[in-house]
């Protein structure tokens, strides 16, 4: 792979339709996952579904530089960079390792990749450590239990419920369930690099190459756009894209409350706020070690402030499996992330969600393709090449995703 400034990656974006999706799905699927059922927890960094955390991102890794006799003894890497040093274009070096290892359905995954995949949660928290789990379908069908069966007193005999013969007759109870279908979309784009810079790269793992490390953050970024904003294109989510958490709180996006003005809020009344929207997913049936809070970060600063002036010793942060700290409040972890909008900076008379409080156990990326690279045609003398992932946010218990609105005045 090769580098090149930032400022040359192109929004052209790489849309492929439901019925695409559908058809092409166990391909997508194939490119990425090769060797992992339908269902397998693949990224759970902070361990809100596997508690130990997994990462097996950094296996696959490892098998890209293990020794393939098909490739004459040398590793995916190795054969990758040594056809890149001899100015194959990307599009050639795949056929190439596509052809060698008798393959029709082979790219490039850029997740895997250690300098590509930055992990940065104080920007984009929610994309860099919410559970990824691989799909195999276009569709995504969660079947939550909505209300439990209930059992009945009065079992003794000559109690109610006896039949003729003076035995019992159990009541017949069934749980309640809910059908609910996230469906798998695209996100991607285009970009492209000149021979020159292709031919002054050195090689898949150069550390000064910051194009493919610059793509990885410009899809964290609108990953993290869309499972916090969603389909609401005021906030910063894509109406094309899938649901995300303004979507779905509570059950149809419906706020906690609205706390009116945000520049009257104080740090006791952040304080308060945060600790309620965390019971309310409490209460709605999360378990309290599930929960995670994400917010902007005016709301983060004033629930610091409130921590501050009530405790001035101490330390309020705690190491999480994912290997940094992050603030604790209730003991739930609270992140700042750099997509929501700060309190004060929200436009007069807009409403904006400023908080969500969210069952991480339940609450998931289904993953149909990882981010991939994808060589295209070439048009002169350049590269051109996409870079997409398919998936959905998936919310088994959308009630355990609750959130707080403010409305600056006119």
């Amino acid at each position: 792979m090769s580098s090149a400034p930032r400022n040359q990656i192109s929004t052209e974006q790489i849309v492929k339709s439901a019925n695409q999706i559908k058809r092409q799905k166990s391909t997508l699927y194939e490119t990425t996952f090769k060797g992992l059922d339908d269902g397998t927890i693949y990224r759970d960094p902070a361990g809100w579904k596997t508690r130990d955390g997994v990462e097996l991102q950094k296996d696959r890794w490892e098998q890209y530089n293990q020794p393939v006799d098909a490739l004459g003894g040398q590793s995916i890497v190795e054969k990758w960079n040594s056809l890149q040093q001899k100015g194959f274009s990307l599009g050639d070096t795949t056929y190439e390792i596509q052809k060698s290892l008798d393959t029709g359905d082979w790219t490039l995954p850029l997740d895997i990749i250690p300098e590509a995949f930055v992990v940065n949660p104080g920007v984009t928290p929610m994309a860099d450590l919410m559970t990824r789990v691989t799909t195999q379908d276009d569709e995504v069908v969660a079947t939550p239990i909505t209300a439990d069966p209930e059992p009945t007193f009065g079992l003794e005999a000559g109690d109610v419920g006896e039949d003729d013969s003076g035995n019992y007759e159990y009541e017949y109870e069934q749980p309640d369930y809910d059908d609910l279908s996230y469906e798998v979309k695209g996100l991607g784009m285009a970009t492209r690099l000149s021979d020159k810079l292709i031919l002054a790269s050195n090689n898949l793992r150069n550390a000064e190459s910051t194009q493919e490390m610059s793509l990885m953050r410009g899809m964290q970024k609108k990953m993290e756009d869309q499972i916090i904003h969603g389909t609401d294109d005021t906030q910063g989510g894509d109406a094309d894209g899938w649901d995300g958490f303004a979507d779905l709180a509570d059950g149809d996006g419906t706020p906690i409350d609205d706390l009116g003005d945000p520049d009257d809020l104080t740090a006791e009344d952040v304080e308060e706020r945060t600790r309620e929207v965390i019971d309310e997913v409490e209460f709605n049936g999360a378990p309290a070690e599930d929960i995670a809070v994400v917010c902007d970060f005016d709301w983060h600063k004033l629930l610091r402030d409130a921590i501050t002036d009530r405790q001035r010793y101490g330390d309020a942060t705690e190491e999480i499996s994912a290997g940094f700290r992050t603030l604790v409040y209730d003991n739930t972890p609270i992140f700042k992330s750099d997509r929501m909008e700060r309190l004060n900076d929200i436009e007069a008379d807009e409403t904006r969600n400023t908080v969500y409080a969210v069952n991480m156990d339940s609450t998931y990326l289904s993953m149909l393709r990882e981010t991939t690279v994808n060589p295209l045609a070439n048009l002169g003398p350049q590269e051109r090449f996409a870079v997409d992932n398919y998936g959905t946010l998936t919310a088994e218990a959308p009630e355990h995703i609750q959130t707080f609105s403010v409305t600056t005045p006119e």
